[in-house]
Formats: structure tokens, C-alpha cells, sequence
């Protein structure tokens, strides 16, 4: 081989090896130069990509209706009258379908955030938003509190026994699946995170953002909590299957003057009982 042809092909090999480690060296610093994700520790992540939709509309336009009629609960399609794993269900205890178990607690790692409220009045809830996404952790699996909904009367029963109301802390996990806990409200003394929340309900259709006025759903949660747990539904069309509720033993209080007055925007707001089948429920401790 001629010296030219051997100098030629060297040059080449070290115009390659030089592009490469600029190529590297790019990518290196394009990775250093990104935020990394933060870790399943931190109490709150930035973003709405887990959340629901707000619900709120320049239209109130339901689709479904809680009483009798052609947009009743008999009419709801889809799932909603096809699936076999539908909610809520009356909760019947000291049956030999509920095991008692040491079942892992609820773990709650709620932080204060600024108040956002919708009234959905296309789905008859008021709700309250989280949409920095505060963790819940069943088992040591993270899911994220997406939003708070309320219900008059309270959606599952025990023992054939509905409360007044309920509320309900709707989560979402990464892979999009549901898991909510159902929290049982009866008349006591005046909740005062109640009481923040009614003197900020928005107009039917709008959402109301109150920057610096901060509520924690910590504050909504009885001391014990122990539960119920069963794999359900969503309780509105379209009834999607799949959601593991968390039912609470214990109840919070609300005054009876608290519950009219979110009886003056939505009543009447539970879906009808469905059959609970072969499914099992477990209890806690």
C-alpha cells in the first residue's frame, strides 16, 4: 500500500473518531442539561397530565340524569348496563366473603394547595381540585389525589345504610387506572374546611381559583382509617370497570345546616345500588 492511500485512510478514521466524541459529548450535555424527574418522595409534581378535566363549561348540557326518566339510570348504556363489576354496592360485614386481614394502610401524604373549585354542573358535583397532584401510597404504589367530589346521599352503603353524603378523593395511578376512597359524611357540628369550601362555590359551569386561601384533604379524613375494599366502577356513565375503592369505616361531620346548603345546588346525586355479585370485600383492622 502506497504511503498516500495509508495516510488517506488514516485521516479519514480520525474524522470519524473525532465526530463521534463531539456527538457524545453533545449528548452528554444536552442529559445534564435536563431537569431530572422528581422522585417518588416529593409531596407534590408540576403538571396536569394526571388530572381529570375540570368539568367546567360555558354550558350546563347533562347527558345523564340520577332520576327516573329516559336519561335516568335505568337508560345509562354501554358499561354502565353491560358490566358485571359495577358500584356502588351496599357493604354487607360479618359475612364469610369478608375476610378480616392485616391489610397494608391507607397512606396519606396530602400538602396544603390553593383552593379550586368547580361546580360540574353537567355531572350535579361540586368539586375540589388538586392539580399539583399530591401522592396517596397503597402498598408502597404511589397514586396521585386528583380532585374531591361530593355526593347527597353517600354512594355505598353498610349494612343497607346509606349516610347523608359523602365525599369522595378520586386518584389516578401512572398506568391511568382509578382508585378512590369514599369518605361517609353525617350531621354533627360545623366542619369548618366545610365551611371555607361552600363560601367559594362557583357559579353552576364555572371554575373559581383562590390563590393564597389553602385547603388540605387532610383535614377531611376521620383519625381512624380503617376501610372496606373491593374492585368497582366509576358511579357515572360511562361506568368505566377497574376502580379500587377504598370505603372508610368511620365518618366525618357536617352540620345539618352544611348539608342544605349543598343541597340547594345537587341532591338526589347517588347512584341507585348495583349487585355486588361474587366479588369479594376485604376489611381492615
Amino acid at each position: 500500500m502506497s504511503a498516500n492511500r495509508l495516510t488517506a485512510k488514516c485521516l479519514v478514521a480520525l474524522s470519524v473518531w473525532g465526530l463521534c466524541i463531539f456527538v457524545a459529548a453533545l449528548a452528554g450535555a444536552r442529559q445534564a442539561a435536563q431537569v431530572p424527574e422528581k422522585s417518588e418522595g416529593h409531596q407534590h409534581q408540576h403538571g396536569h397530565q394526571m388530572n381529570l378535566p375540570s368539568g367546567a363549561s360555558d354550558k350546563c348540557e347533562p347527558k345523564f340524569t340520577y332520576e327516573a326518566g329516559p336519561l335516568g339510570p335505568d337508560s345509562w348504556g354501554g358499561v354502565c348496563k353491560t358490566g358485571r363489576a359495577q358500584s356502588p354496592v351496599d357493604i354487607v360485614t360479618k359475612t364469610e366473603k369478608m375476610p378480616s386481614l392485616s391489610l397494608a394502610p391507607l397512606e396519606f401524604h396530602y400538602q396544603p394547595a390553593d383552593l379550586d373549585m368547580v361546580n360540574d354542573c353537567n355531572h350535579y358535583l361540586i368539586k375540589v381540585r388538586f392539580p399539583e397532584n399530591f401522592w396517596l401510597k397503597v402498598s408502597r404504589k404511589p397514586y396521585r389525589l386528583s380532585q374531591i367530589v361530593f355526593h347527597e346521599p353517600g354512594e355505598h352503603a353498610v349494612n343497607g345504610k346509606r349516610p347523608p353524603m359523602s365525599l369522595q378523593l378520586v386518584h389516578l395511578a401512572p398506568e391511568a387506572t382509578f382508585l378512590i376512597i369514599e369518605v361517609p359524611i353525617v350531621v354533627g357540628k360545623e366542619n369548618p374546611v366545610i365551611k371555607t369550601l361552600w363560601e367559594h362555590i362557583p357559579d353552576p359551569g364555572k371554575e373559581r381559583v383562590t390563590q393564597g386561601l389553602k385547603v388540605n384533604a387532610m383535614d377531611l379524613l376521620p383519625s381512624d382509617r380503617g376501610y372496606y375494599s373491593y374492585r368497582g366502577s366509576l358511579t357515572n356513565p360511562i361506568c368505566n370497570e377497574g376502580v379500587a375503592w377504598f370505603v372508610l369505616k368511620n365518618p366525618i361531620e357536617m352540620s345539618e345546616a352544611q348539608i342544605a346548603e349543598y343541597r340547594k345546588h345537587y341532591h338526589n346525586t347517588a347512584r341507585p345500588l348495583q349487585p355486588l355479585g361474587e366479588r369479594p370485600v376485604t376489611e381492615s383492622n
